[in-house]
């Protein structure tokens, strides 16, 4: 197995369910990219992106510089971290970037009235729902596919968090990069 694993996919994708699970077949460690960004900077996601998507941004570019230091991780990324292309670079260059692509019915169904997540919000920061969520994951997701499918390996990710560790974990059978 490679020294490093980088999940990507949309949020709701199962990124930090996976991770986890996937972390522990492997006999890796698991990090959170998103938990990594406030440890370092001592302040929620949210509060982060109340400064500007750029302070965010930037922080989670840091802490993605941070992971290609450590072997035995896997690294549950922001929903857009990679799609920053030099994000994109750095993590293909620490290791495969795995994509969890969920369906839009799936990631609906799973951020449902969730809050916490700034780009699924209305102006006055109320999460979205109904057909007013359903559209801003469309758009959202169209945006983000060219990057997400830049992936070393593609896994279905409507499944529970179980089959789809597995199925990345048999994936990466002697993955090595071409």
């Amino acid at each position: 197995m490679p020294p490093r694993i980088y999940l990507t996919g949309f949020m709701a994708s199962g990124k930090s369910s996976v991770g986890p699970l996937l972390a522990d077949r492997l006999g890796y460690r698991f990090v959170d990219l998103d938990w990594l960004v406030e440890a370092r900077t001592g302040r929620t996601v949210p509060a982060l992106f109340a400064e500007g998507e750029g302070v965010f941004r930037a922080a989670e570019a840091e802490a993605l510089r941070e992971t290609t230091a450590g072997e035995g991780l896997v690294v549950a990324t922001g929903g857009g971290t990679l799609v920053e292309p030099a994000n994109l670079v750095v993590a293909r260059m620490a290791g495969p970037v795995v994509w969890l692509q969920a369906s839009v019915p799936m990631v609906v169904r799973r951020v449902g009235r969730a809050r916490g997540r700034p780009m699924l919000a209305d102006a006055t920061g109320r999460p979205l729902r109904g057909y007013a969520l359903e559209g801003r994951v469309r758009s959202l997701l169209a945006a983000r596919e060219p990057f997400y499918a830049q992936a070393d390996l593609v896994v279905d990710a409507d499944g529970t968090a179980d089959m789809v560790a597995r199925d990345v974990a048999e994936g990466l059978a002697g993955w090595r990069r071409a």
